[in-house]
């Protein structure tokens, strides 16, 4: 998108129908709230939200239809906003788009997208510009030809059965979920040492996020109930400085007691932790690469940084399914250890509308990534955004109702019922006659001219029946001219006098 804005007179160049479709997704609902009224950009980005729950993944019946009858109420809006040439027939073809979907399905299934990159993939076949056509088919057999040969490979890389860039492989089974690396390295391997007060934030982090251990971390709060006096607001942080060393006196005491349900996973995670940790440039988790940020500076793309942020009403805005979160606004900032299973990737796009420390959140679907639980298991959400139901579809209508749809520019014209033929004016009624009694002549006059020219190329052998065929002509000629004129002398003396 970068290379096809002229910074010079601020134009965008060379779009095509994919860019079009993710200005309208991503980037057109956040620049709008600068530049117009509230009652023109919350209608510009209705419509685009619509689009985005449409384009979604998995589209719910229910949705469509409260979308259907939304999207009335959305171009009565426009209609109010856009002149009357702005609403031809591809602005009422989004009110079939909901049907449509309910239809046949997802929008992924259906669009030309795919095409369009196959094609570009055809183009690339090309090397005789002269023969087009002979070098897209040549190209097209030695790719079937590969293909079909490919197939048959089972113990050599071929692209079918090459793995992804960005695969984390599979995942070990554990009794507990901790040892479950979810996790690929990548890059040189490098150790660096923690001090006591990072390596106690870190092992607190891990016990504190695992469901095995929430037995044991509500029998500690417990204990600290009971020990401390009732009201004490230091709880939570002497929780967190104790649990750690409570849990490992614990599951040691139930080893030595030998303890069923002390395994060896559980007896390890009870012990501390080395002070020397292994640390990496890049990782994959959930099928996205991360990088360091010393990585990125390098890059044009940016894909480093994990950061927490406040949730409050202060730092955070949700407006129009357009979430806005203020960066002075960052928590955590002494205790910025996650999971490597809670990384989720988001883009920041600058928010004009509040200020510069401000930014619109971007979930972004990777392709190629599926959210498929197995074994009716709570799978993680790789996906942001992949149901229609994570978009609410709400019209504001405002003060709509309340206003009179009246233009005050303009002269009041009254709105009567059209005339039928019954209670037509005799005025009317004669100017119509008159025209059709002037069509009626002018026919006329073109038979009698036609004759003539007969008449003037017939031999002199055929003269009587010629004479005829003239003589009948001017006869109905005549009598169509006198009996409309009579009917038109009528007409007027009946309405004049």
């Amino acid at each position: 998108m970068s290379k096809k804005v002229a910074q010079n007179d601020s134009r965008l160049l060379g779009l095509k129908s994919h860019d079009c479709h993710v200005i309208m997704q991503r980037l057109l609902p956040v620049g709008c709230r600068s530049l117009v009224t509230k009652n023109i950009w919350s209608t510009i980005v209705e419509l685009c939200t619509f689009f985005k729950q449409l384009c979604t993944s998995t589209v719910n019946v229910s949705d469509m239809v409260e979308a259907q009858k939304q999207l009335v109420l959305i171009l009565c809006k426009l209609e109010r906003i856009f002149p009357p040439a702005f609403f031809d027939i591809m602005i009422h073809l989004v009110l079939h788009l909901p049907e449509e979907a309910i239809l046949g399905g997802p929008v992924h299934m259906r669009w030309m997208y795919p095409f369009e990159r196959y094609l570009k993939r055809l183009k690339d076949y090309v090397r005789n510009a002269a023969k087009p056509e002979g070098s897209i088919a040549e190209g097209y057999v030695i790719d079937e030809a590969l293909t079909f040969c490919s197939r048959y490979f089972d113990d050599v890389e071929t692209r079918f059965n090459r793995p992804d860039m960005n695969d984390d492989g599979m995942h070990p089974t554990r009794q507990l979920s901790v040892f479950e690396s979810q996790c690929k390295p990548l890059g040189k391997q490098s150790y660096v040492e923690l001090d006591n007060n990072d390596r106690d934030k870190a092992e607190f982090y891990i016990l504190n996020n695992f469901p095995e251990l929430e037995p044991y971390l509500n029998e500690h709060k417990q204990e600290l109930h009971v020990r401390l006096r009732e009201g004490c607001l230091n709880i939570n942080e002497v929780h967190r400085t104790e649990f750690a060393g409570w849990f490992f006196e614990k599951i040691y005491a139930m080893h030595r007691m030998q303890a069923p349900e002390v395994t060896t996973e559980l007896l390890s995670l009870s012990s501390k932790t080395n002070m020397v940790v292994s640390s990496y440039p890049a990782c994959i988790v959930n099928g996205v690469r991360f990088v360091t940020h010393d990585r990125d500076v390098r890059l044009r793309t940016q894909n480093s940084g994990v950061s927490w942020f406040k949730c409050d009403s202060k730092h955070m805005v949700t407006e129009n399914n357009i979430t806005s979160i203020d960066i002075n606004g960052e928590a955590y900032k002494d205790d910025q250890f996650i999971l490597a299973s809670q990384a989720k990737q988001v883009f920041y796009v600058a928010d004009p509308s509040r200020g510069p420390n401000w930014y619109v959140v971007q979930h972004v679907k990777h392709r190629s990534i599926w959210d498929i639980t197995d074994d009716g298991l709570s799978d993680i959400d790789l996906l942001q955004h992949n149901s229609s139901s994570n978009f609410t579809l709400f019209v504001d209508l405002g003060n709509l109702q309340e206003i009179n749809l009246l233009r005050r520019d303009q002269d009041v014209i009254p709105i009567v019922q059209p005339v039928t033929n019954a209670s037509r004016p005799k005025s009317t009624q004669m100017k119509k006659q008159m025209r059709r009694m002037t069509l009626i002549r002018k026919k006329m006059m073109m038979i009698v001219m036609r004759s003539c020219l007969i008449y003037s190329n017939i031999p002199e052998i055929y003269f009587g029946i010629e004479f005829i065929v003239l003589y009948a002509c001017i006869i109905s000629f005549l009598y169509y001219v006198i009996y409309y004129d009579l009917s038109s002398l009528k007409i007027y003396f009946e309405y004049y006098i």
